[in-house]
C-alpha cells in the first residue's frame, strides 16, 4: 500500500521513517493553539498538492501513481454518487466513513483533497453574517446527486455521459470557491455545496468528539471571525452550542480570550480530549499520504 514500495523494493520502510518524522513535527507545532490553524492549512494543503500531483503523474507517466487500478474522477461527491451507480460499497466508502467514526468532522477540516482549496480560497477576512438557506442547499444537492446517480444506472449511462455531468459539478464548485468562498471569507463550497460535507454533518455524531462553549463564554462574537464553517454565529453562541457544520478544525480556540470553546471526549479534560483529537486526526492525515495502493 505505501507508495514508495510500488517503485522501490524495501522503499516503504524509509517512507514509514520519514512520515514518522513528519508526524511528530506536525504534532508538536499543532499542541499550540496559537500555531494550529496555520499548520492545519498549512499540512492541509501539502496533502492536497500530493494528492493531485500523485493522480497527474499517475495518467501522464506512469500509472504506478494511481491509487487504484482503475481510474476514478477525484471529485468528493464520486463517494456519494459512485456506489449508488454502481450499486455496490466500495473502499472509498468505508474510508470515508471509517474516519467519521474515528476523528468525527475532520474530513472536511483535515482530509478532503479538495476541501483544502476552499480553505485557500476563503483565506481572506470572513463575513460575520451567516450564510443564508445553507441547509435548503446542501439536502438539494445531496437528492440531486442520488436521484441522478440512479437515473444513469437505470439508463444504462457510461463513459463520456456520467463524466461530462461529473466534470461539470467538479467545475461549479471550484468556481464557488473562486468567487463566492472567496468574497464571504467562508468555505462556501464546502458548507453549503459539497454533497459530502453534507453527510460529514449528518454522521458527525457517530463520532464521540464534541466541541462545546462553556458558560463561561462572555458573548463577546469574537470567535465568529474565526470560523471559516458558518458553525459559530450569534445565535450557536447564544446557545452554547457551534452549529451542525463544525468540523472540530479549533480554529476558534485562539480567539477566545476566557479559553470557553473547548473539545470534549467522555469524561477526559478538554486539553487531554484535544491532544487524543490531534493524534487520531495526524495519524489519519500521515496514511492519507502514504498510501499508495487501495
Amino acid at each position: 500500500m505505501l507508495a514508495v514500495e510500488r517503485f522501490v523494493k524495501g522503499g516503504g520502510w524509509v517512507e514509514i521513517v520519514i512520515l514518522g518524522a513528519y508526524a511528530f513535527i506536525v504534532s508538536r507545532a499543532m499542541l499550540d493553539i496559537r500555531k494550529a490553524p496555520i499548520w492545519r492549512r498549512r499540512i492541509w494543503l501539502i496533502f492536497c498538492i500530493v494528492f493531485f500531483s500523485q493522480f497527474i503523474l499517475g495518467l501522464a507517466v506512469d500509472s504506478r501513481f494511481l491509487m487504484t487500478g482503475k481510474l476514478h474522477l477525484p471529485i468528493p461527491f464520486m463517494i456519494l454518487g459512485g456506489p449508488v451507480y454502481r450499486a455496490d460499497i466500495s473502499f472509498m466508502t468505508i474510508f470515508f466513513l471509517s474516519t467519521i467514526l474515528l476523528s468525527g468532522p475532520a474530513w472536511c477540516s483535515h482530509l478532503c483533497y479538495f476541501g483544502a482549496m476552499d480553505s485557500l480560497a476563503s483565506n481572506n477576512r470572513t463575513s460575520r453574517k451567516p450564510l443564508k438557506n445553507k441547509w435548503l442547499w446542501k439536502s438539494s444537492l445531496v437528492v440531486l446527486v442520488v436521484l441522478f446517480a440512479l437515473i444513469f444506472r437505470l439508463l444504462g449511462f457510461n463513459g463520456l455521459q456520467t463524466l461530462i455531468p461529473a466534470i461539470s459539478l467538479g467545475i461549479i464548485g471550484i468556481g464557488i470557491m473562486v468567487f463566492v468562498s472567496k468574497r464571504k471569507g467562508k468555505m462556501v463550497h464546502c458548507v453549503a455545496f459539497c454533497p459530502i460535507g453534507t453527510l460529514v454533518s449528518l454522521f458527525r455524531h457517530i463520532s464521540p468528539f464534541r466541541m462545546t462553549i462553556q458558560d463561561s463564554c462572555t458573548n463577546c462574537m469574537r470567535c465568529i471571525s474565526s470560523c471559516k464553517y458558518d458553525a459559530l454565529n450569534r445565535e450557536d453562541i447564544l446557545n452554547r452550542k457551534p452549529g451542525a457544520t463544525c468540523t472540530l478544525c479549533g480554529d476558534c480556540l485562539q480567539s477566545c480570550e476566557v479559553s470557553a470553546i473547548r473539545y470534549q471526549l467522555f469524561h477526559l479534560s478538554p486539553e487531554a480530549s484535544r491532544k487524543v483529537f490531534l493524534f487520531i486526526t495526524i495519524s489519519l492525515h500521515v496514511l492519507f499520504l502514504a498510501m499508495g495502493r487501495i
